[in-house]
C-alpha cells in the first residue's frame, strides 16, 4: 500500500489587531496550510479506498475457503462411510470363513463316524474349502481397500488442515484491513475538519488583508 505523507500546517492564531504585514504573512501561511490540510485529505481518501479494496479481496478469498473447507469436510463424511462399509463387510465375511471352518471341523468327525457318507462329505469338504478360499481373496482385496480408504483418509484430514490454516490467516488479515480502516477513516474526518478550520481562518485573514 502507498504510504502517507502528511504536510505539516503552521500553528497560527487569529489576531484582528495585527500589522497589515503581519496580516499578509499570515495569510500565506494560511494559504499553505489549506493546501497541506487538502492534500492531506486526498491522500487518506485514496488509503481508504485501496483498504476497502483489500477487505473486498479478503472477504472473497475467505469465503472461497469456507467453501473448499465444507467439501472437505463432506468428503470425509464419504470417505468414513465408504470405510465403515469395507469394515462391515470384512466382519461378515471372517464370520462366514469362520463358520466355514467350524462345519469343516464338524463333518471331519461325521467323516470317522459315518463312513458310508464319505463320498458326500468330501464333496462338502470339497466346497467348503473353495468357500474359505474364495472368503480368503475376498478378505485380502478388503484389506488392500481398506487400506485405501484410510490413506485416503489421511489425505483428506491434511487438506482439511491445510484449509483450516488457509481460513485463520485470512480472518487475521482481514482483522489488520479492518483497524487500519478505522484509523485513515479517523484521519480522514480530522483531516476534512482541520481543512474546514483551516478555510475559516483564510477567509479571515483574506478579508483583514482587504481591509488594510
Amino acid at each position: 500500500m502507498k504510504n502517507l505523507t502528511l504536510i505539516t500546517i503552521t500553528a497560527l492564531s487569529l489576531n484582528v489587531f495585527a500589522e497589515p504585514m503581519a496580516a499578509r504573512d499570515g495569510l500565506e501561511k494560511i494559504k499553505t496550510n489549506v493546501e497541506n490540510a487538502k492534500s492531506n485529505q486526498k491522500e487518506y481518501d485514496r488509503n481508504l479506498e485501496v483498504v476497502k479494496k483489500n477487505i473486498a479481496e479478503i472477504n472473497k478469498a475467505k469465503s472461497t475457503f469456507l467453501k473448499q473447507k465444507e467439501v472437505v469436510s463432506t468428503e470425509i463424511v464419504k470417505n468414513n462411510d465408504s470405510l465403515k462399509k469395507v469394515m462391515v463387510q470384512e466382519r461378515d465375511l471372517n464370520i462366514l470363513m469362520t463358520q466355514e471352518k467350524e462345519k469343516l471341523q464338524t463333518e471331519t468327525k461325521q467323516l470317522e463316524q459315518l463312513e458310508k457318507m464319505i463320498a458326500q462329505i468330501k464333496m462338502n469338504q470339497v466346497q467348503r474349502e473353495a468357500n474359505i478360499a474364495e472368503y480368503q481373496n475376498q478378505l485380502r482385496s478388503t484389506t488392500d481397500e481398506k487400506k485405501a480408504w484410510k490413506d485416503r483418509e489421511s489425505e483428506l484430514r491434511a487438506q482439511e488442515s491445510k484449509t483450516i490454516q488457509a481460513v485463520r490467516t485470512i480472518a487475521n488479515e482481514e482483522s489488520t484491513w479492518s483497524n487500519k480502516k478505522k484509523g485513515y477513516e479517523g484521519e480522514l474526518k480530522r483531516w476534512s475538519a482541520e481543512a474546514e478550520k483551516q478555510q475559516k481562518i483564510q477567509a479571515t485573514y483574506q478579508g483583514l488583508a482587504e481591509q488594510n
